[in-house]
């Protein structure tokens, strides 16, 4: 056997249900202390080297995609499935993802812009001033609706809310217990977590067949993702069945809803902890003028940045593997076939050397450096380098440019909050209180300077008007 790399002798007991209930961080940077940013150990599902060294990831991310399997399929099958492009290998991941990038495309995403700010503005009037909101629940909510209206194509009141309900009821069925302990996985006739989670699985995949099926019978040829998807074909002219389209909307709808929501929540939080950020960033915003447009928002390179940072600092996903089917090579160390790797954006996000004081919100570090690849690596890399991070970055760009750019907000309680695992994403624990205190009246940037100088007791960012009586409180879930 080659050099294997140093790690523990197992993965204690207490350091995985640290890892795969609470948090993987803490174990990860006490193991990285311990035995250098790459490490071997004995998982639950086998050997796996961990590491958070850009070359090694470079070794990982630039080799022949064929080396690789997918780690853990059977972990995952009851959020993607067994034939979505998130699981598959080899010719077939190669040609669904072909097929599937075009419509994820930033320029895709930009024709989406104003629904994606509409729908933002629409969560948001739900908000009343004065009151505790839970800003992950609405970051939620934006990014759900986001799915349904731009990736699903689902139009109308009606419909909207039916495949609204039938998503949130798959997505409130993952228990942890069936995820992480497949021999749980029993429907113990129609009872239990796991039989509740495969019943709103069947019922979403229906609605989303029963659309498909309907958009083909009209000739609709709408230019949402549904149907880009719908119209898009193989080399050979085929192109891909109902069920396939289903699944693989489906798999499309865990790994970026609740990624997105996580990561616009903690973007949020930040700003409202640093408010020589949030001012920057609202300065940027409004030297677009009174009504920006969304390609606009989308296109500011402070506001990325802070979008950056956010992903950096709390990645949501962090736990993705690769098998090697023969020995691989990894910076001086040999992988024995059939164990895993993973690149850990938890590790490398973290370093010190590329980002000085990482535990700081520092938006300004992706506008003086240019990161490689392997250094920023929230999105993965490589051959399996996230389809939708340009659907990710438009979005969230969109949804805090319209939001900062119309409302004031603070956070009720200015503690440090942890990141923490909520199933299989990361997001911050709690719901991200804040409060609305008001509607912005918008100024030019220049306008808002002179009257800083001119008046002291009048806001140099912005000044706050009493906003309208909102509908309801947030109250998603």
């Amino acid at each position: 056997m080659g050099n294997l790399p140093p790690g523990p002798s197992a993965f204690s007991l207490v350091d995985f249900i640290r890892a795969g209930f609470i948090s993987s961080e803490p174990v990860l940077k006490r193991y990285a202390a311990q035995y250098g940013p790459t490490f071997r150990l004995k998982s639950p599902n086998g050997m796996l080297t961990i590491t958070g060294d850009p070359e090694a990831i470079r070794a990982i991310y630039t080799a022949d995609p064929d080396v690789f399997d997918v780690w853990a399929v059977e972990l995952t099958e009851p959020v993607f499935g067994r034939s979505s492009v998130v699981v598959t290998t080899g010719a077939r991941h190669r040609r669904d993802r072909k097929l599937l990038g075009p419509p994820f495309s930033a320029g895709a995403m930009r024709a989406h812009g104003a629904t994606i700010a509409d729908i933002a503005l629409d969560v948001a009037s739900r908000w009343r001033p004065g009151r505790s909101f839970s800003m992950l629940a609405a970051t939620q909510a934006i990014a759900l609706d986001v799915i349904v209206r731009v990736v699903f194509g689902v139009r109308g009141d009606e419909r909207v809310g039916r495949t609204r309900a039938a998503v949130l009821r798959l997505v409130e069925s993952l228990s942890p217990s069936f995820i992480v302990i497949p021999a749980l996985r029993r429907e113990l006739g129609g009872f239990g977590p796991y039989a509740r989670n495969q019943r709103a699985a069947r019922a979403l995949d229906a609605l989303l067949v029963e659309e498909i099926r309907a958009r083909r019978a009209s000739g609709d040829d709408a230019q949402d993702i549904l149907g880009l998807m719908m119209s898009a074909r193989h080399d050979d002219g085929g192109g891909m069945s109902d069920a396939e389209i289903a699944e693989q909307l489906r798999a499309i709808l865990f790994a970026g809803h609740e990624t997105t929501a996580m990561s616009l929540a903690w973007a949020m939080y930040w700003l409202h902890r640093e408010p020589a950020v949030r001012a920057r960033v609202v300065d940027e915003i409004d030297a677009l003028g009174p009504a920006p447009a969304p390609e606009a928002l989308a296109s500011l390179p402070y506001l990325e940045a802070v979008c950056l940072e956010a992903l950096r600092i709390h990645p949501p996903v962090v736990d993705v593997a690769r098998v090697v089917k023969r020995p691989f090579e990894l910076k001086g160390y040999t992988i024995p076939a059939g164990e895993a790797v993973a690149a850990s954006p938890l590790l490398v996000l973290g370093r010190e050397d590329l980002y000085p004081s990482p535990e700081r919100f520092q938006p300004s570090r992706f506008l003086e450096r240019r990161f490689s690849p392997f250094e920023f690596i929230a999105f993965g890399g490589g051959a399996r380098r996230c389809l939708g991070a340009a659907f990710a970055m438009v979005e969230m760009k969109v949804v805090l440019g319209t939001i900062l750019g119309r409302y004031r907000l603070r956070l009720e309680r200015n503690a440090p909050l942890r990141h923490v695992r909520r199933g299989l994403t990361m997001g911050p624990r709690g719901g991200v209180a804040m409060i609305l205190e008001g509607e912005r009246e918008r100024r030019a940037v220049g306008e808002r300077a002179a009257a800083a100088q001119g008046s002291q007791a009048e806001p140099a960012i912005e000044h706050v008007a009493p906003g309208p009586a909102a509908r309801c409180p947030m109250g998603f879930s």
